[in-house]
């Protein structure tokens, strides 16, 4: 029986080929935050931006990679490659949003918190963010919904951790924001 071209045929990989690319995000997880603020510290907060943007290109890679070894076709790559547009795209906005909202002299510290503040904290933290969380969990429902109708319904649990990679990576630049901006860290 022949499978029509729009039906995405599901592979059946050995176990240790698909466990590979499902828990090499989780390294990412793990490690990134870590060695983001160790660069930044060594090499200044300029350098922070090209570390996220490698974090994004690292997670591209590791889904296409479980994208390749489940089912080799680009219609279910589609929602992780539109997931990872849009992380650069909202941390963009944000950085726009900060240069043009926040004072010449820099973030300081409970900035967010005062009466003049509330309005950059707006839209430099709070809509970029959610708005960026919308996007991507709309990536992610229909990646489920392209699995799901790919019969990988056993293999959905194969692209938790590259979401919840792409969700953490994706705030990283919020929880600065937000703990330098709102003192919510007390240094």
């Amino acid at each position: 029986m022949d499978v029509p071209h729009s039906r995405v045929v599901l592979k059946k990989p050995p176990a240790l080929q698909a466990a590979l690319p499902t828990i090499a995000p989780l390294v990412v997880t793990f490690f990134g935050t870590e060695v983001t603020m160790v660069i930044g510290d060594q090499y200044g907060h300029g350098a922070v931006p090209f570390v996220l943007v490698g974090w994004c290109v690292v997670l591209l890679g590791f889904a296409a990679w479980l994208n390749q070894v489940l089912f080799a076709r680009l219609r279910t790559f589609l929602p992780f490659l539109a997931a990872i547009v849009t992380i650069p795209l909202v941390w963009f906005w944000q950085r726009q949003a900060f240069t043009v909202l926040v004072p010449k002299e820099g973030l300081t510290y409970g900035y967010f918190l005062t009466p003049e503040g509330a309005h950059a904290r707006f839209w430099v933290l709070v809509c970029p963010f959610w708005v960026g969380l919308a996007c991507l969990s709309i990536c992610c429902i229909v990646a489920l919904v392209l699995w799901w109708r790919a019969s990988a319904r056993s293999s959905l649990a194969c692209m938790v951790p590259w979401w919840l990679s792409a969700f953490v990576i994706f705030a990283l630049p919020s929880l600065y924001l937000d703990g330098q901006g709102n003192a919510s860290i007390f240094i």
